[in-house]
């Protein structure tokens, strides 16, 4: 084979991994399939049942409340921006927040917490402060219950940590502050990684990284790439390949089914 054909197989290949690295990027921001396509909505005041709802931006926004889940038959149906509501996907529907943002939801029963992005309207229920999804329930820990105890924080879409000025850390069952995960700008080298995926969106890793709390030491690591700024998130290190490949099995069945293990040098 010519040295020209070796060099443009070799170009296919980079090409093709980069596309499959932004593809699985996408897949957080997708709904039954199909890209979300919804609009930046905050929404004029509207009335429900008597009661008037006044939409504002809130980048301060910080409630403890009633959480609850919905489902089927709103899978597949329009949300309130315009996207299509998938129940396992990492979506919440807010009464006033504005659409898309996204939310640090903590469930005060049992200390998991998780960053969901707002793009519906909800729930209609006195003493509700929130609606998650299935997917979002199942993790949360309150799929069964139905509804759980929580507080509602909206997070800076770039760090991925909570605007609000906190009075106290969420805690864990244990009594121990709940993990917190923070960007970093460099790969904390020595050792294997599994690499859940590699996002153009700092927001995206954090829903992820917010997923995976309870595998081990989660990193949301920036890297620039051929110009292009990509947030990946990694946990680990492990030093023997057999750990690895366990926690890998582990966050494949989170739904991550292109996760892959990396060393860091």
């Amino acid at each position: 084979m010519t040295p020209g054909r070796w060099a443009g197989i070799a170009l296919l290949a980079l090409f093709l991994a980069a596309c499959a690295e932004i593809d699985f990027a996408a897949t957080v921001m997708k709904s039954g399939g199909q890209e979300a396509r919804g609009h930046y909505k905050v929404g004029q005041p509207y009335e429900i049942k008597g009661v008037w709802y006044h939409p504002a931006e809130d980048p301060f926004y910080d409630e403890e409340g009633i959480a609850s889940w919905y489902g089927e038959p709103f899978h597949g149906q329009l949300t309130a921006n315009g996207e299509i509501y998938d129940m396992n996907e990492l979506t919440a529907a807010h009464k006033t927040l504005p659409m898309p943002v996204y939310v640090k939801v903590t469930n005060l029963e049992n200390g998991q917490s998780l960053v969901l992005r707002v793009n519906d309207r909800g729930p209609f229920i006195a003493g509700r402060i929130i609606d998650v999804s299935r997917r979002g329930a199942q993790l949360l820990g309150f799929e069964e219950k139905g509804t759980a105890r929580v507080r509602v924080q909206v997070v800076d879409q770039e760090s991925g940590r909570t605007w609000a000025e906190l009075g106290r850390e969420p805690v864990g069952t244990d009594g121990a502050p709940a993990p917190a995960i923070d960007l970093i700008h460099e790969d904390p080298g020595g050792g294997l990684f599994v690499q859940a995926g590699a996002f153009t969106n700092a927001a995206n890793a954090f829903v992820v990284s917010n997923a995976l709390v309870g595998t081990g030491d989660i990193h949301v690591i920036r890297a620039v790439i051929d110009n292009q700024v990509f947030y990946r998130v990694r946990v680990g290190p492990f030093l023997a390949r057999g750990q690895a490949d366990r926690i890998l099995e582990q966050v494949v069945n989170l739904g991550y089914h292109d996760a892959i293990v990396v060393t860091a040098m």
